[in-house]
């Protein structure tokens, strides 16, 4: 862009999740049936950070909200650009993975769906959303530092396998 020109500006909504870690496994949602985006998929707590708040305390709020309990031990494990997800809609999602402990707190009952306790290699074989299937070995893995990845979805919302793009930084 050159200088003084006018940024390019487009929809962009802001997500933050939590893989939460207990007792060797990790605290998932299995989205209601009920839900219009992703029904029945099983996917990290979180949801859509609020104006003003950042990623990081838009997780541990979301977490608070829809399942009553808190963390420690936060890390950032990945950042995922989705390039029009929603099929018939027009914006971009970008949306930060955060994996922590279990701190305190008990699990409360939750419209978006069911809690379920799931090992790292029963997660490969759950019905994940697509850019968290993609990416959950490097996500799991704190040998493989922050995953940065960009996938474009189709009419069809099935990612176009030669427009995604996985990079990982050094630990």
């Amino acid at each position: 862009m050159t200088m003084n020109t006018a940024p390019h500006i487009h929809n962009l909504v802001i997500c933050a999740n939590i893989f939460v870690r207990k007792d060797g496994k990790y605290l998932l949602l299995k989205r209601s049936s009920q839900k219009k985006y992703a029904p029945n998929i099983i996917h990290p707590i979180g949801g859509k950070v609020d104006p003003n708040e950042n990623p990081y305390t838009g997780a541990q709020r979301e977490l608070l909200e829809e399942a009553g309990i808190k963390v420690k031990n936060m890390r950032l494990e990945a950042i995922i650009m989705e390039l029009k997800p929603v099929k018939g809609g027009d914006g971009n999602w970008l949306i930060f993975h955060f994996s922590a402990d279990y701190d305190s707190g008990e699990l409360i009952t939750t419209e978006e769906g069911k809690f379920v306790y799931l090992s790292a290699e029963e997660m490969l074989f759950k019905d994940l959303f697509p850019s968290v299937r993609l990416t959950i070995q490097h996500i799991l893995n704190p040998k493989d530092g922050t995953v940065f990845c960009t996938f474009r979805y189709d009419n069809e919302g099935k990612v176009i396998e030669e427009r995604k793009s996985i990079n990982l930084c050094a630990v």
